[in-house]
This record gives C-alpha cells, sequence and structure tokens, in this order.
C-alpha cells in the first residue's frame, strides 16, 4: 500500500512539475512573460505590418497602441474579431484604427473607450460592434480584466486589480485547458519562431495585424474552400455557440451598461454606428430554433438605435444582411467583401492608412 502512495505521489507531483512547467515557460497567451504586445506595437508603429503572431493579449496590445497614438483617429471599430477584418480601405483619406478584441464583452468596448477619453483623443466616429452575447450575464467571458481599471474607470468604481491580475495568473498556471494551448506552442517556443515579423505584405501565411491594426488572417483560413467552410459550420453547431449557452434572458444591468457607453460616445458629439455581423447560414439556423433570445437581442439594440437616430449596419441574420455561404470564413465570421457588401462601400484596394503617420 505505501509503494502504491509513493509511485501515485511520483507521478502525481511529475504530472504537476510538467503541468506548471509548460505553462509558465510556453506561456500561450504570453500571462507570465510580458513584452510580446509591445514588440507588435512597435512594428505596428514603424508603418509596418507584424505577422506571425498568436497567442497574445489582445487586451494589451490595444491599451499599448492607444498609448502611443499623437492624434485622434477619423474612425474607430470597437468590437470582436467579428469585426476586426474592417480595415482603412473602407474609408477614403480617413485616419483608422481597429481595437477589436476577440470575444469582446461589454466591459472591453467600455475599457477601450475609456482610454480614448482618458489620453483626450477621441474620434469623430466610432462603429460598434453588436453581438449577442454582450447581453448574456452568463456569457462567461473574463479576459477583459486585463483592462480591469480601464473599464472600472469609466464608472469610477473601484477594484482590487492586483488581487484579481493574481488569481488569474495563479488559476492558469494549474489550468489544464492552458496546458493544451501552451504545449501546442512549444514547437514554435522551441525552434525560435515565437516572436512577431515585420512585414509590408498584407496577406501571409499566418495571421497578420495591419498597420492600422485591423487583422487578415493566415493563408490556410482565408483559402479554406466552401465545404470546408460548411463543415466547419456544421461542427460549430454541435458543440456550444459561443457564448450564448444559458441565455435566459437580456440582463438589464448589461444593457444599462451597454445604454451608458452609447450615451457617453454621443455626449462627446461622436457619430455613433452599429455594425451586426451576420451568423453563417448553417449556424443561424440553428439560432433560429434553438437560441430565440439571439433575434430578441437584435430588436432590443435596433429599437434602441432607432430611437436614439443610430445607424445600424447587417444583421445576425445571413438573409437580411444579404450574405450566403460563400461570404464566410467559418460558423461565425464574415469575409472582407461580405462586409463591403454589409457596409455598402467602395475601396481602394490595399490603401491602408498606417497609424504610425498620424
Amino acid at each position: 500500500m505505501k509503494k502504491f502512495i509513493f509511485k501515485t505521489s511520483i507521478f502525481s507531483v511529475t504530472t504537476l512539475f510538467i503541468l506548471v512547467s509548460v505553462n509558465y515557460l510556453s506561456d500561450s497567451a504570453k500571462i507570465f512573460h510580458e513584452g510580446y504586445e509591445k514588440k507588435i506595437s512597435k512594428i505596428i508603429f514603424s508603418n509596418h505590418n507584424a505577422t506571425n503572431i498568436s497567442n497574445y493579449d489582445e487586451r494589451i496590445l490595444q491599451k499599448e497602441l492607444i498609448s502611443e497614438l499623437n492624434s485622434s483617429p477619423d474612425i474607430l471599430i470597437l468590437g470582436s474579431s467579428r469585426t476586426m477584418l474592417i480595415n482603412s480601405t473602407y474609408f477614403k483619406t480617413k485616419k483608422v484604427i481597429n481595437n477589436s478584441v476577440t470575444g469582446a464583452s461589454i466591459e472591453d468596448l467600455i475599457a477601450v473607450y475609456q482610454m480614448y477619453v482618458a489620453k483626450n483623443k477621441l474620434p469623430e466616429k466610432i462603429i460598434l460592434g453588436i453581438d449577442p452575447w454582450l447581453f448574456n450575464v452568463n456569457n462567461g467571458l473574463t479576459r477583459w480584466k486585463s483592462l480591469e481599471k480601464e473599464y472600472y474607470g469609466f464608472s469610477n468604481k473601484k477594484s482590487d486589480l492586483k488581487k484579481s491580475v493574481l488569481n488569474n495568473k495563479v488559476k492558469q498556471l494549474f489550468s489544464f485547458s492552458y496546458f493544451q494551448a501552451s504545449f501546442g506552442n512549444l514547437p514554435n517556443l522551441i525552434n525560435g519562431n515565437s516572436e512577431p515579423v515585420s512585414t509590408d505584405e498584407i496577406y501571409n501565411q499566418t495571421t497578420t495585424k495591419l498597420v492600422d491594426a485591423s487583422l487578415s488572417y493566415g493563408k490556410k483560413y482565408r483559402e479554406a474552400s466552401i465545404d470546408q467552410v460548411n463543415s466547419k459550420a456544421k461542427k460549430y453547431t454541435l458543440g456550444s455557440i459561443y457564448s450564448i449557452e444559458k441565455f435566459n434572458d437580456i440582463s438589464s444591468e448589461i444593457f444599462q451598461e451597454f445604454e451608458n457607453l452609447c450615451f457617453s460616445i454621443l455626449q462627446n458629439d461622436i457619430e455613433l454606428s452599429f455594425f451586426l455581423s451576420p451568423y453563417h447560414p448553417i449556424v443561424f439556423e440553428k439560432i433560429n430554433e434553438d437560441y430565440q433570445i439571439v433575434l430578441e437581442v437584435e430588436n432590443k439594440v435596433l429599437q434602441f438605435a432607432n430611437k436614439k437616430g443610430i445607424k445600424c449596419l447587417g444583421s445576425f441574420s445571413p438573409q437580411k444582411a444579404e450574405v450566403n455561404n460563400s461570404d464566410f470564413y467559418d460558423g461565425m465570421h464574415c469575409k472582407e467583401e461580405a462586409i463591403k457588401k454589409i457596409m455598402r462601400v467602395q475601396t481602394n484596394n490595399n490603401d491602408y492608412k498606417p497609424i504610425g503617420n498620424w
């Protein structure tokens, strides 16, 4: 019995050691190693695109980008990955910055906006991405805590930031899901291929942040066939649809925060538009069947926009947005051409406005 306990203890300690070591050394989201986001920011401010980027804190990158701004943007894009492809080619002669972050919550939108308020670099126009999970109190989103100070600054609330950051780091250090992501990053770390690379090319083998902070996907993602995209969409419906599980009702508290954000934007004489990115037809069919609350979100947002004179672009419904299966990269992300179609814009090819020139 003692021998069994000893072997079990050795196995447990070894497993824990490997888990913690990989999570700390490979550090897929750069929680324990600072400076990666600053490297991306420096590339962008040197008027180059940054490619070979992955697994970093997108919220910290926004902080780095905004802190370096010398002048206000004409147009600011706020939202999730579903607005991340909106870029300066859509707006002739305009200074555009896209501060969208993956899986944006209402806290993210408020925090990024608050950074512009604090820096006194407010834009002329804001395009605000609206996602249904914004109003789901059970969306499970916590990445906004990288901008906790900025979020609470909007409403003059206090937070125990140091305690929150420490708890998050400790939690991720022992996280198996974080281990999976970090383990996948080990080959790049070992081969020295984990650093961001400066390039003048817009479309590259890997994900690229452009000089206006918008995004272009890597080659494999961009060139997926319609059948492959449809397969992604079908697979997406078999699991939990991103952050809209346990979405029982539209949170009145969150919607009030949303209204407060919009009121602040309008009171600062900023033109405000909403962008509702559609879901892939296969995914929307599932939403229409099992997640009617998503349609309720759209109706409530449209009613609010109509009351306040805010322009709305797009719809969660692909039919209303006039897009089809060929307009998607996956179950929830439109291609650039689809976004242009929704926004009804004509663009100058590759006519980007580097924020380093502002």
